[in-house]
């Protein structure tokens, strides 16, 4: 597959193609006037002279010479067209088209942002690329949109190739596509930011378009490549990190889980770029006091780069921004309900952020394990009895899940008892545990210096138990009482 910028004699062909697609996949969830607008604006004779004075740049994909797939991006870093024929979606196509026009507007354009309007339809597959709405849908001239964005970094250049799938490293939050507002995008994240990607994809936000007024973002819902993951192949893709975990929901829950999102973008510092986006969930229908407690205690985990970084920074955090030409402080903060049950909820978020600069990049899994009757937290020592033969097995079950056999290496037996029961080592071994359908799993998020020897690239690692087997090193915490099924 080649994907490469369009010769002005290959316009044509691609304004062929995307109408065909369109009229295929998309022009039957328009109205008529939303049809005919569009068609007026991929006409040659108003596409023509934005391409000759470059205010429109057309990237094509040809597979052994024949014209499969078309983007194009205005200067300003807004997608205007972007589609992929029927019979070639599903090959992760659209995603190599995407990174090439990403590549495009951090070398060459030099836009802090990549934007699309998105057809409804196509919102969920942005955001699998990890972009974000950046406002309500809206309508004009007959065609629904979602203005979406997401910020260029220089840093994220990736090479446009086909996707093989990567070994899976259970820390490296696989399958989740998002790389912090800065980016968010599709990965796999391991620690060390500069070879941390090995998948990587990302951008978008709403501007007016040179030929189209702000109506224009042709995404196309059907027509582009909506395969469901970067390397799918055509095929189904494995899910694997949090999205691999079977949740417990218990029937007839007394209470209800609804979604809450703080969002916030600066706009004003030019020399700044400060994005959140923190997604949590929130508890109604338990009593009014321990309700409070419960759902504080779980914003402020979801919040905790947010705080960090932003609300209360550090000096540190302080002297790294007033260091930087262009300071980045970007939290994107997503999250799975393990666990629901009457007396015990468990909730793990994954954090992607910058905390300062583009060096600074952050990927981290955190849990809350909370009691439901009095908003107990637990953490792992309230759980297990850290002595060594659980070390001896949990290790084994770790390195396992690794595939390393030198992971933890560097830790002896007493090391892991104490990094378990919350000393962290200076934030390197943030110890964690979440409940779910088939147990609990048991680890660390990890956070080695740079140049850390030891860094084997793992972003967190956790060792899954079933309820059986942690019975022989289950404490005497109230804990266990609140499961539905417990050892």
């Amino acid at each position: 597959m080649e994907i490469r910028r369009l010769e002005y004699q290959e316009l044509l062909p691609a304004l062929h193609l995307v109408w065909e697609v369109f009229a295929q996949d998309v022009a039957t969830s328009y109205t008529p006037e939303g049809v005919a607008e569009f068609q007026d604006f991929i006409k040659y004779e108003n596409i023509s002279p934005l391409f000759q004075k470059q205010e429109q740049i057309f990237f094509g994909a040809f597979d052994n010479g024949q014209m499969c797939g078309v983007i194009a991006s205005g200067g300003n870093g807004h997608i205007s067209l972007f589609f992929v024929k029927k019979e070639y979606q599903r090959q992760g196509i659209g995603r190599m088209l995407f990174q090439t026009v990403y590549n495009y507007c951090a070398q060459r354009l030099m836009v802090r942002e990549l934007t699309v309007h998105a057809a409804p339809a196509a919102v969920p597959v942005y955001e699998r690329l990890g972009m974000r709405a950046a406002g309500p849908e809206r309508e004009e001239h007959g065609i629904r949109y979602v203005p979406m964005s997401v910020y260029v970094s220089p840093g994220l250049v990736q090479p446009v190739k086909p996707r093989s799938k990567a070994p899976l490293i259970i820390a490296a939050v696989a399958g989740v596509v998002l790389l912090i507002a800065l980016i968010l995008a599709g990965v796999f994240f391991v620690r060390n930011f500069q070879r941390a990607m090995r998948l990587t994809d990302e951008y978008l936000e709403e501007q007016p378009e040179n030929g189209w007024d702000s109506g224009g973002g042709w995404d196309s819902g059907g027509g582009w490549d909506s395969g469901g993951g970067w390397d799918s192949g055509g095929g189904s893709q494995e899910s694997s990190g949090l999205n691999a975990i079977p949740a417990y929901e218990a029937e007839g829950l007394s209470y209800e889980i609804r979604e809450e999102t703080y969002n916030f973008i600066d706009d004003e510092k030019q020399s700044t770029i400060i994005q959140f986006d923190v997604r949590y969930p929130v508890l109604e229908g338990l009593d009014s006091q321990t309700t409070a407690k419960i759902n504080e205690a779980i914003k402020n985990c979801a919040m905790a780069t947010v705080d960090k970084i932003y609300t209360n920074p550090s000096q540190e955090i302080k002297e790294k921004v007033l260091g930087e030409e262009v300071p980045i402080l970007a939290s994107y903060v997503t999250y799975k309900v393990c666990y629901a049950g009457e007396d015990l909820i468990s909730i793990a978020f994954e954090d992607y952020s910058y905390q300062g600069s583009q060096d600074s990049f952050g990927a981290d899994l955190r849990t809350i394990n909370i009691g439901l009757k009095d908003g107990k937290v637990y953490q792992v020592q309230d759980i297990v009895d850290l002595d060594e033969a659980f070390v001896e097995d949990w290790l084994e079950v770790m390195r396992a899940e690794a595939e390393n056999q030198a992971f933890l290496s560097e830790l002896d037996t007493e090391q892991m008892i104490g990094t378990l029961g919350g000393d962290t080592q200076d934030g390197v071994y943030t110890p964690n545990f979440f409940v779910y359908a088939d147990g609990i799993e048991i680890g660390y998020d990890l956070n080695y210096p740079q140049g850390d020897s030891h860094d084997l690239g793992y972003v967190w690692v956790t060792a899954p138990f079933t309820f059986e087997e942690l019975e022989a090193y289950a404490s005497d915490s109230d804990f266990w009482n609140c499961l539905d099924a417990a050892p």
